[in-house]
């Protein structure tokens, strides 16, 4: 039996990026490409590519020499290593200015799924908005979707409660925006987003970097 190669966090980072990459391409008709192609979309070096691809699985189905890679094969086969589903249902929870702007944002198209539905508290604002429906929080329970999974959190009262409930549902990834403190069961991810420290992350990286200069 073939001994089944292990991929480095630097591969699985890349992932992603091909994935959306190939799932933009696809929706624009393109069945095959070079990996010089996805090279001059993604700016990843193309001979780091055709490396990458040698774990995915059934690789020599992949691609042909002369040919190029089957764009649908290769989307298959990330999708198969990562997880990730096309039409996976997403969640956003509290559709404040933060709230509204991630509704808006549309960069994960193609890539992890789309958000379904989205909850607020504040009924003025219940109905539609960016082509998303618009559900009351206490409502949460008894219309939440089916087989969802995720959910993105964009709330500021009440975070651990809400937390609570969603997990009782079954979620088993949470985008944090929040900023505050709440816990988890094991099982469950959560996948901070705070902007105060990616600048300081970013910072540091700048006087290390000018420090290497000196």
């Amino acid at each position: 039996m073939e001994k089944k190669q292990k991929i480095s966090r630097a591969t699985m980072a890349r992932f992603p990026i091909y994935l959306k990459a190939l799932r933009t391409m696809g929706q624009a008709g393109k069945e095959s490409f070079l990996s010089s192609e996805l090279s001059e979309v993604t700016h990843i070096q193309d001979t780091t590519i055709r490396r990458d691809f040698g774990f995915l699985p059934q690789k020599e189905t992949l691609g042909k020499r002369g040919y190029g890679y089957d764009t649908t094969h290769i989307i298959d086969a990330l999708s198969e290593v990562l997880g990730l589903g096309l039409d996976e249902p997403i969640i956003l929870l509290g559709v404040g200015n933060l709230g509204s702007a991630i509704l808006k944002y549309n960069r994960w198209k193609y890539t992890v799924g789309k958000i379904v539905c989205a909850y607020d508290r504040d009924k003025n604002i219940i109905g539609e908005r960016f082509g998303v429906e618009i559900r009351n929080i206490e409502d949460l329970e008894s219309s939440f979707p089916k087989e969802c999974k995720i959910a993105i959190l964009a709330i500021s009262e009440d975070v651990q409660s809400v937390v609570d409930r969603l997990v009782k549902l079954g979620v088993k990834g949470i985008v944090d925006f929040t900023h505050s403190h709440f816990t988890v069961p094991e099982g469950v991810e959560v996948q901070n987003v705070d902007v105060v420290v990616a600048i300081q992350e970013l910072e540091l990286k700048m006087k290390a970097k000018a420090n290497e200069e000196e």
